[in-house]
């Protein structure tokens, strides 16, 4: 019983609410992965997203490369080796490989932190000339088209796409 008369509630409430939104509703739709694609920061962010990467990418070949000379100076005389300096030298060899799994770790909660900060200014654009053109076209509300590359529209006439329009505008 309980079911009907909350499945009734909904009903109503969805009928009363379609029948008050015909009247000035209009919805559109934007890709802003896309209009984030074409944008003219998005360059400038990319080319410094980039460079952080290079920088930190040449720190981490440094350290590689530090161990692998260590390494190969090891497996050359490791029979030479007493036994607690070739336990001293595994020891090391075994800190300097988990710092460079560390330092992977690193890299990537780096760059992810630089992307976001470099990201928001340029996201923050999007959102106020989505909302210029959404009020010169007269939409009442605009949805993302798509959700991490996934598409979340079931449909939609492609004349309430407006990420074109919000290129052009970014443009003027």
């Amino acid at each position: 019983m309980k079911q009907k008369t909350l499945l009734s509630i909904i009903l109503f409430n969805l009928l009363a609410f379609t029948a008050f939104a015909q009247t000035n509703l209009k919805v559109g739709y934007a890709d802003v992965e896309y209009i984030l694609s074409e944008m003219p920061e998005t360059v400038k962010a990319q080319a410094e997203l980039d460079d952080v990467m290079q920088k930190l990418t040449k720190t981490r070949d440094s350290i590689v490369e530090d161990y692998n000379a260590k390494l190969e100076d090891y497996k050359k005389n490791a029979n030479t080796f007493v036994e607690n300096v070739k336990k001293e030298k595994e020891t090391d060899l075994m800190r300097i490989q988990n710092g460079i799994q560390d330092f992977d770790t690193d890299i990537q909660k780096a760059v992810n932190y630089k992307k976001g900060l470099l990201l928001k200014p340029i996201y923050a654009r999007i959102g106020e000339l989505i909302a210029v053109v959404a009020k010169a076209q007269n939409f009442t509300h605009i949805i993302n088209s798509q959700i991490d590359g996934t598409s979340v529209l079931l449909y939609a006439e492609k004349t309430t796409d407006i990420s074109d329009l919000v290129i052009a505008e970014a443009k003027k």
